[in-house]
């Protein structure tokens, strides 16, 4: 059977179905950049569709209330997978692994994230515990009353065993935790947006409070590269405080945007992802 590289919209992603899937890797790009993955990061992803896997391209939604996003992308991903499942069936692909539960010790579900998208990813990662400890248990002390109120709200109807990320490893690239700056790359600009009590929600201090608290992030790869003033202050930070040591590190040669590319793209770390996925 001929695998033909092509993304279809599906719900409100991009899937490129493999006829014959080893594994499911669904992408969340940068601020912009992430808005077409399609696009800016096709090389990256048709090598890693080359090796059987089906791609999920989850466009990068802009907002500053971040919980919002992280629990849309959860919210979708049961209707996705019938999705998936009825096309891969219409196209008479094998289709056994979309039946799989997500969370099944096979780990056959992975995420992989570039620089803002990264956040998100790690916003799902702390809403795994929910299954099995309460708000205030994860949340703590780290934000205010307004975002668990948010919480709340959006995560009413929500069954937590949808929405958790239990043996789906994350390969995160060049992540970057940041706050408005990221929105706004003129930082006068930026700085009185702030001054005026506007930021990202999580702020990158909430965030590191949540991540610091959590058992979690043990099933995680984190690829950084040596240019890169973007994610610096993000990668020491996490390989300094996350709860579990990442089970693969590397740090390729590179800057920020190295990830994206549409005709050409980076080898070496395609190489890298490849290996992480194995591993993981």
């Amino acid at each position: 059977m001929q695998s033909t590289f092509k993304f279809l919209p599906l719900q409100f992603s991009w899937v490129a179905i493999h006829p014959r899937p080893v594994g499911v890797v669904q992408f969340i790009g940068g601020a912009f950049f992430g808005s077409f993955p399609t696009i800016f990061y096709r090389f990256l992803l048709q090598k890693i569709y080359d090796q059987g896997y089906t791609i999920i391209a989850l466009p990068y939604r802009f907002t500053f209330r971040h919980w919002s996003v992280a629990i849309g992308l959860v919210r979708e991903q049961r209707a996705l997978r019938l999705a998936i499942l009825e096309e891969a069936k219409r196209r008479n692909y094998d289709y056994k692994i979309y039946e799989e539960n997500p969370k099944s010790a096979t780990k056959n579900y992975f995420w992989l994230g570039h620089s803002l998208g990264n956040k998100y990813i790690a916003l799902l990662e702390l809403l795994t515990d929910l299954e099995t400890k309460s708000e205030k248990e994860i949340l703590g002390n780290c934000v205010g009353l307004d975002q668990y109120q948010e919480l709340e709200d959006r995560l009413k109807g929500v069954d937590f065993k949808d929405i958790s990320l239990l043996n789906q490893p994350s390969i995160l690239m060049a992540p970057a935790i940041t706050g408005i700056e990221s929105a706004i790359p003129v930082k006068a600009v930026a700085d009185f947006v702030k001054r005026l009590g506007l930021d990202v929600k999580p702020s990158v201090e909430e965030t590191h409070c949540l991540i610091k608290g959590s058992q979690l992030f043990g099933l995680m790869g984190l690829i950084s590269f040596t240019k890169d003033k973007i994610a610096e202050d993000t990668v020491d930070w996490l390989k300094q405080n996350l709860p579990h040591k990442p089970a693969q590190m590397a740090e390729l040669p590179g800057e920020h945007l190295t990830p994206m590319g549409f005709r050409l793209g980076d080898s070496v770390l395609v190489e890298t992802v490849l290996k992480f996925l194995k591993a993981l």
